[in-house]
């Protein structure tokens, strides 16, 4: 019952907001949320972070991928669509360490980019440089424009 008086809702007398019961109601929310879905948050710790452009050609998704090698990334385009996927793997020396800070991310990510517009496949290229990926995709022609057909005839 206690929680339904109105001077446990963090209301000061004047009805405002008692900002540090609302600050507790906000971390109490992010911690929540934290734990709730543990997986989302590594996985939002280890997706790329990217760029995507288009010029009257081509179309260019770049992405940052530190610390990773080519051969452990894998880039695919089917329907208009791109998936880049990759493992950055932990290949660290960990014994004898006794950690302080550990904010690099590790594991699997998987990106679905829907392109802007159309792409033709033949002539894509991808290359990965310092740990940048550039994926550059010209884009389809476009399709004949419709064309007048002359109607002749008299009736």
């Amino acid at each position: 019952m206690a929680y339904l008086t109105p001077w446990n809702l963090g209301l000061t007398k004047r009805g405002e907001k008692d900002p540090f019961a609302v600050l507790q109601q906000e971390i109490n929310r992010t911690f929540d949320h934290f734990f709730d879905n543990p997986a989302a948050s590594r996985e939002a710790l280890t997706m790329p972070k990217l760029d995507i452009s288009e010029t009257g050609n081509e179309v260019h998704v770049t992405a940052e991928l530190p610390g990773m090698a080519e051969k452990d990334i894998d880039v695919e385009l089917s329907d208009n669509v791109l998936k880049i996927r990759g493992e950055k793997k932990d290949e660290r020396e960990t014994k004898d360490h006794q950690f302080h800070r550990v904010e690099r991310s590790f594991g699997v990510f998987e990106r679905v980019v829907p392109l802007p517009t159309k792409v033709n496949r033949e002539g894509v290229s991808a290359t990965f440089k310092q740990g940048v990926l550039t994926v550059v995709l010209p884009k389809a022609q476009p399709a004949a424009s419709n064309q007048k057909i002359e109607v002749k005839g008299g009736v």
